[in-house]
């Protein structure tokens, strides 16, 4: 993939990632790409975030907000990014597939947890840094998101479960999957 142009390579990108996938979306988000620092500590050992952290999130959100306008996708997601550095900084690449997973809640997804399938590669460009991002719907044998919905056996309620044989969405709603289970034998 090395030499072509950027469109060519996210086109190649998401057929590594989401063969045949027919809703695909990409973009390139101009400038250095961020890295995602350690999570910080006050003297309390309270976590918090970084202030640069936090602007540069807060810059990437506003960038996918206006490349991607047509709400999250609902169901697994592919994700790809190509990172064009513009020194040879010793940046880890997942570092920064986090920086787009968090700065991509509720814009490209609900939530990073749909992120099923991610690629991200390291690239050097002294004049023209940048991010190709790539995304589309993800075939995998693990659900999330909105694609994997079923209706409680108790209330009858659609809900998502946390593990593959939950029947119910909540404890009170057993006892009645019980009694229909029953009902039906």
């Amino acid at each position: 993939m090395t030499g072509l142009p950027d469109r060519e390579r996210g086109e190649q990108l998401m057929q590594l990632l989401a063969p045949g996938a027919a809703d695909s979306w990409g973009t390139v988000l101009a400038g250095e790409p961020h890295s995602k620092a350690r999570p910080r500590f006050d003297k309390d050992g309270h976590a918090y975030k970084d202030p640069r952290d936090a602007a540069a999130e807060e810059k990437t959100k506003w960038a996918l907000r206006r490349f991607f306008r047509r709400g999250p996708l609902t169901g697994n997601v592919a994700l790809g990014c190509i990172f064009f550095r513009s020194s040879r900084q010793e940046i880890d690449a997942d570092n920064m597939l986090k920086h787009i997973c968090d700065a991509g809640n509720g814009i490209l997804w609900i939530d990073d947890s749909q992120v099923t399938a991610k690629y991200g590669q390291i690239e050097l460009d002294t004049t023209a840094p940048r991010t190709l991002l790539v995304l589309a719907p993800h075939v995998s044998s693990m659900q999330r998101g909105t694609d994997y919905v079923r209706d409680c056996a108790g209330c009858g309620q659609p809900f998502t479960p946390t593990r593959h044989s939950q029947q119910s969405c909540s404890r009170d709603c057993v006892p009645a999957a019980r009694r229909a289970k029953a009902d039906r034998s």
